[in-house]
């Protein structure tokens, strides 16, 4: 420990280390827990995004979501189909629109409830 002009120590207290401790453990846990369900949100936008570009005018909704369901279905997302819009207007782009929560349990009977939208 330091010691100042008078003799008195000064520097962190072990209560303001366990405190450091305590939170750093928080955040890194926090981080560990929600991080696969953005990773997961973030590949299903791409995924979006990518099916709206590649689908044809012809295409039907159902179609669409079929194979959007098969690209779902590689990257291991598991979303339900009903909270999933195909929105095709004329000779505009389909627009595909997904709505959707995740709960992701924290500590005990805590948990976090999550709403994405995410549309392409």
């Amino acid at each position: 420990m330091q010691t100042d002009f008078q003799g008195r120590q000064c520097g962190a207290g072990l209560i303001s280390v366990i405190f450091w401790i305590v939170l750093l453990a928080f955040v890194v846990g926090m981080v560990v827990k929600l991080g696969p369900v953005y990773y997961d949100n973030l590949s299903l936008e791409n995924i979006l995004k990518d099916q709206a570009r590649h689908a044809s005018p012809g295409d039907s909704r159902e179609q669409i979501l079929y194979n959007l369901q098969d690209r779902l279905n590689v990257a291991m997302i598991k979303i339900n189909p009903q909270d999933i819009q195909v929105i095709k207007s004329g000779s505009e782009p389909v627009k595909i629109v997904a709505n959707y929560q995740r709960t992701v349990p924290l500590i005990g009977n805590i948990s976090l409830l999550i709403h994405f939208h995410t549309e392409s």
